[in-house]
C-alpha cells in the first residue's frame, strides 16, 4: 500500500475532547496537564542513541506527535493543526543516570512522577516528552518512560505506538506507514438517533445525585499538582492465583470488575478509617472501541465510558459487591450505554472546554468521581523486546486531577500482574496507606482480611 501524505488537519475524536476537557480542569485547578504515561523496564543492551534518532524520525514523517491543538474560530470543534507542526519543539528525550541496580527491583526515578506534574501546552504542540534512566550506564538495565497530553493516544494506542516504534527500529515498517485500522469505523447513526442516546447518557450522570459520590481528596481541591505513583508487581504464582480469582468471581469476560471492585473496597476501607461516610463510588471504567485482537490506530483517543455506581453497603463483601457491578454492566450494555457514551462525547466536541468538568460537578455534588480506574489486560502481549533490549516490565500511569486524587491502573505482563497507584500528595496518610494496600492485597489473593 503505497505512503499517503498526512492530511493538514485532523479533527480530535469526542473521546479527545472528554480528555482535553480534564486537560482544562486541571489546568485551572493545579497548574499542570492531564498527562499519561507508558513505563518500560528494560535490560542490558538498549541504544538511547538509537532511540533519539527514531524519535526524531518519526516525528518528522508524523507531523501529528507535535501538532498544535487550536479550535478554529474559538468555537468549532477543535483540531491537531499538522500544518503548523513544523513550528512546534521536538519531542524532547532527556537521558538521566543512576546508579547500577537490578533494573527490575531498582526504585523507579523521581522524574516519572515528577513529569505527571508538568504543564504540556497542547497549543503549542508540546504533546509527547521521552525520560531515559540508565542504571550503570544501562549495564544494569535502563527505564525508558514516555509522557505525553492524553489526547495523543488512550492506553492501547501508547502500547501500540511502541510497538509501532519498534518495528521502525528493526527496519520491518517504514516511519510513514501507520498500522491499517482493524475495522472500518461503524456508521453513525443520524443526528436525531444520537441526540436520544446522549440524552440517555446524560439521564445516567444524573441518576447518580441521590447518592453523589465523595472523593478521598474532594469535593473540590485548588492546589499545584504534586502526584506521586508506586508500582506493586505480583509475583507469577500470586499472578496465577489472582487470575484464577478473577474468572471465578467475575467471569472470563468481565475480569476487569474483580478489580473495579477489590480497588472499591481498599478506598472504602480507608474511609472507614477516617470514619467518614463515602456517601456512594462512582467510578467511569473506559471501554476500548477498537477490534479487538485488532492493531487499530495509534493516535487519538477510541473508547466510550460506562459508568458505574456501588454503595457503601454494597462494599461490606466483594461478592456481593462484584454481583451489583455485573448487574449494572449488563443493565448498561442492553441499554445502550456504551454507544451513548461516545454520542454524548461526540456532541460535546462543541461544548466549551469545561462543559464535562461542570456537568459532572453538578452531578455529583461537587466532585469529579470517587477515583479513577483502569484494567488493560496484557501489555504489549508477544512483545518480548524493545530496540534490542529484553522488556523486563512494562506498565502504565494515569495522571489524576487533585479532586478525586486517587487513580488505580491495573495490567499483565510476562505472568505478573502490575498495580500502579497514583495519587495526589497528602490524600492518604501512612496509615491509610497501608490499610489500602493490606484491603486490596487480601481481596485480590483471597486471604482473610
Amino acid at each position: 500500500m503505497p505512503d499517503s501524505p498526512p492530511p493538514e488537519r485532523i479533527a480530535l475524536t469526542g473521546a479527545d475532547c472528554f480528555l482535553r476537557a480534564f486537560d482544562a480542569e486541571v489546568q485551572r485547578t493545579a497548574h499542570a496537564s492531564h498527562l499519561s504515561q507508558l513505563v518500560l523496564r528494560l535490560g542490558p543492551g538498549f541504544d538511547t542513541g538509537a532511540l533519539a534518532k527514531l524519535v526524531s524520525e518519526v516525528t518528522l514523517a508524523q507531523p501529528i506527535l507535535r501538532a498544535p491543538i487550536r479550535r478554529p474560530y474559538l468555537v468549532l470543534p477543535p483540531e491537531f493543526r499538522l500544518d503548523l507542526a513544523a513550528r512546534a519543539p521536538m519531542p524532547p528525550l532527556i537521558v538521566h543516570e543512576a546508579p547500577g541496580a537490578d533494573g527490575v527491583a531498582a526504585p523507579l526515578a523521581p522524574i516519572f512522577a515528577q513529569q505527571l506534574n508538568a504543564s504540556f501546552p497542547g497549543w503549542a504542540g508540546h504533546l509527547l516528552r521521552c525520560h531515559v534512566v540508565r542504571h550503570d550506564g544501562g549495564r544494569a538495565g535502563t527505564d525508558v518512560a514516555f509522557t505525553w497530553l492524553h489526547m495523543l493516544f488512550d492506553g492501547a494506542g501508547s502500547e501500540r505506538f511502541v510497538r509501532w516504534l519498534d518495528e521502525i527500529g528493526r527496519g520491518a515498517r517504514s516511519s510513514r506507514a501507520l498500522p491499517e485500522a482493524s475495522a472500518p469505523p461503524a456508521p453513525r447513526a443520524g443526528a436525531q438517533a444520537r441526540g436520544q442516546q446522549a440524552l440517555r447518557w446524560q439521564a445516567r450522570m444524573k441518576s447518580f445525585a441521590a447518592r453523589p459520590p465523595r472523593s478521598l481528596a474532594g469535593p473540590l481541591v485548588r492546589t499545584q499538582q504534586r502526584l506521586d505513583y508506586e508500582l506493586v508487581t505480583f509475583e507469577r504464582e500470586e499472578t496465577e492465583r489472582i487470575t484464577e480469582r478473577a474468572r471465578k468471581l467475575a467471569g472470563f469476560l468481565t475480569p476487569m470488575l474483580f478489580y473495579l471492585a477489590a480497588t472499591m473496597r481498599a478506598h472504602h476501607a480507608v474511609f472507614q478509617l477516617r470514619g467518614v461516610d463515602p456517601r456512594s463510588f462512582v467510578v467511569p471504567l473506559p471501554v476500548n472501541l477498537r477490534a479487538k485482537g485488532g492493531q487499530g490506530e495509534l493516535f487519538q483517543t477510541r473508547i466510550s465510558l460506562l459508568w458505574f455506581q456501588a454503595l457503601p453497603e454494597h462494599c461490606g463483601d466483594l461478592e456481593r459487591l462484584l454481583g451489583e457491578l455485573k448487574a449494572q454492566r449488563l443493565a448498561a450494555i442492553k441499554d445502550g450505554l456504551v454507544e451513548a457514551g461516545t454520542a454524548a462525547m461526540d456532541f460535546a466536541r462543541w461544548l466549551p472546554q469545561r462543559a464535562y468538568a461542570r456537568m459532572a460537578r453538578r452531578a455529583f455534588g461537587g466532585e469529579l468521581c470517587s477515583f479513577f480506574f483502569a484494567y488493560t489486560d496484557e501489555f504489549l502481549p508477544g512483545m518480548k523486546s524493545f530496540l534490542g533490549a529484553p522488556i523486563r516490565n512494562a506498565f502504565h500511569a494515569p495522571s489524576v486531577p487533585p479532586s478525586p486524587g486517587s487513580s488505580a491502573i491495573f495490567s499483565l505482563r510476562d505472568g505478573r500482574l502490575n498495580f500502579t497507584h497514583v495519587r495526589q500528595a497528602g490524600v492518604f496518610g501512612a496509615a491509610e496507606l497501608a490499610r489500602f494496600h493490606a484491603r486490596l492485597r487480601a481481596d485480590l489473593l483471597g486471604d482473610p482480611g
